[in-house]
């Protein structure tokens, strides 16, 4: 019973920790929103840019994920021979030339949408928002 108490008081007071630290559950829509938002502004999108932009740039980023999910998976196994581990290996190495040349061939079809300069910057603003987002997620200890 003490055990059964002591686990709830922790629970507890983890959500209080958690509520003063103002920490929110992550919101994908959101964070899908603000991501566009941010691109839009640093890459000096005009709005017809944008609309056209998005749904090809939303559509790379789900078969991304698909694939960094795979090697996410791939990641849990844990090779019990060296053949086994030469097979991950070569298996990660794949996924990871996949993810590449997905990329070249939605950035092809983005210059077909925006010039080579903005996507340039969209590329860019993708990364400093995703280093922001990092770094609002896990602050910083001295």
């Amino acid at each position: 019973m003490k055990t059964l108490i002591c686990t709830f008081l922790a629970f507890c007071l983890s959500l209080c920790v958690a509520d003063a630290q103002g920490m929110k559950p992550f919101d994908p829509a959101k964070f899908q929103a603000d991501l566009e938002q941010f691109i839009t502004v640093e890459a000096c999108l005009t709005p017809s840019e944008a609309a056209a932009f998005f749904p090809l740039y939303r559509e790379m980023t789900r078969k991304q994920r698909a694939l960094y999910e795979q090697m996410r998976e791939d990641r849990r196994v844990n090779p019990d021979s060296e053949e086994a581990a030469k097979q991950a290996i070569s298996e990660h190495d794949r996924i990871e030339i996949e993810i590449k040349q997905l990329q070249a061939n939605y950035h092809a079809r983005f210059i077909g949408i925006i010039t080579a300069r903005k996507l340039y910057k969209v590329i860019k603003a993708e990364g400093k928002f995703h280093r922001m987002a990092m770094k609002r997620a896990v602050p910083h200890r001295r």
